[in-house]
């Protein structure tokens, strides 16, 4: 399993380790007086773990760190983060030697242009501040700077061809979007597929899935909606988009007659 840290949890953690060095308590002394697991100070320390408000008063007690703890808690959680779910992608996707992607719907996120991505966030964030749109862009963007580095992960992406067609920002971002798509799906370690508008009983009505393959840790299973998604780590689940990922290739033209319909709808933009 992937051994998952939190980089805000790590520096509170590390302020922890710090004044419980100060008190001159160990953490099996720290655990005890809480009271907790020593397994459970270290992951706290370490990072492996987020930290509830008491738990931080908790600690605080104990430390007689006079508001020293809950201090540090509030300045690295009380702030706008995203969901605890979303958090863990940009963790794991850099470990991926291999990435797996569907989608019904969108232009995978990470072949997409700035332009596009700006259109495709904006449309589904309608009331958001364009500071908030800049910043979603920026971290799809930096996501995106693997694929062009020396050792990048082998990508497949399993689009529905209906995706090529809808229509995000304007005729020209369009067709940008298509033509930047046609480039990348030659890239070596880049490989485009597209599942045909006219298909019959189409097993990918569902939202779309990434599978990533992570040394020490095998397949993974990523899958996003508004409100919920996270990385899901359970054999059967991800054995079953496994399967499902295999379907959704074999109803999938090759990569050559692929990119012909990308070019089609390249041609089609109005």
């Amino acid at each position: 399993m992937v051994d998952v840290v939190d980089p805000v949890a790590r520096k509170f953690g590390a302020e922890v380790r710090r004044l419980r060095e100060h008190a001159g308590l160990s953490q099996t002394k720290l655990a005890r007086l809480l009271p907790a697991s020593q397994a459970s100070v270290s992951d706290l320390e370490l990072g492996k773990t987020r930290a509830k408000k008491d738990t931080a008063e908790r600690i605080d007690a104990v430390l007689n760190s006079d508001g020293r703890v809950v201090a540090a808690w509030e300045a690295q959680y009380e702030v706008y983060e995203p969901p605890d779910w979303y958090r863990k992608l940009p963790i794991v996707e850099p470990q991926a030697t291999q990435i797996q992607q569907y989608q019904p719907l969108l232009i995978s996120g990470l072949l997409q242009t700035r332009d596009y991505m700006h259109a495709s966030i904006r449309a589904s964030n309608r009331t958001v501040p364009q500071s908030v749109i800049d910043v979603k862009v920026n971290e799809r963007t930096e996501r995106q700077a693997r694929l062009r580095g020396d050792e990048p992960p082998f990508l497949s992406v399993v689009l529905d061809e209906t995706a090529l067609y809808r229509r995000l920002g304007s005729a020209a971002i369009m067709g940008a979007q298509l033509e930047y798509l046609c480039e990348v799906s030659t890239w070596s370690r880049v490989e485009v597929l597209i599942i045909p508008a006219n298909t019959w009983d189409h097993p990918g009505l569902d939202n779309g899935f990434t599978l990533l393959r992570v040394p020490d840790a095998g397949m993974l299973l990523y899958t996003e909606a508004r409100a919920a998604g996270g990385v899901i780590v359970d054999t059967d689940v991800v054995n079953e988009h496994i399967s499902l990922m295999g379907d959704l290739r074999g109803f999938a033209l090759p990569p050559d007659q692929s990119r012909g319909l990308i070019k089609k709808a390249q041609g089609e933009v109005e």
